[in-house]
């Protein structure tokens, strides 16, 4: 709420924590916050470390399972998961 003040009246606000960044990572790397919330995880990634390594790190897991061919499932999948399904009594019954 007061995040949201600041930003009605254009201010910076209060400096943000680690959590922040960490709550609002993928759409900081989706490019998806605001101009004054995208400017203040840039501030703190310049002072945190860890915070730099974490979205880094979400960065490269992204790029890596984007770039991955997606595997198609076995044919007798569908049939297994049937199988394994419990039986509808109202279907036996009718």
């Amino acid at each position: 709420m007061v995040s949201r003040i600041f930003r009605m009246f254009n201010r910076k606000g209060p400096e943000i924590d680690c959590g922040h960044v960490r709550d609002l990572s993928s759409d900081f790397i989706d490019d998806e916050l605001d101009e004054v919330e995208r400017k203040r995880i840039m501030e703190h990634l310049e002072k945190c470390g860890l915070c730099m390594a974490f979205i880094n790190t979400l960065r490269a897991t992204v790029a890596l399972l984007s770039s991955s061919d997606t595997p198609k499932p076995p044919p007798t999948l569908k049939d297994r998961i049937r199988s394994n399904l419990p039986q509808d009594e109202d279907q036996n019954q009718g």
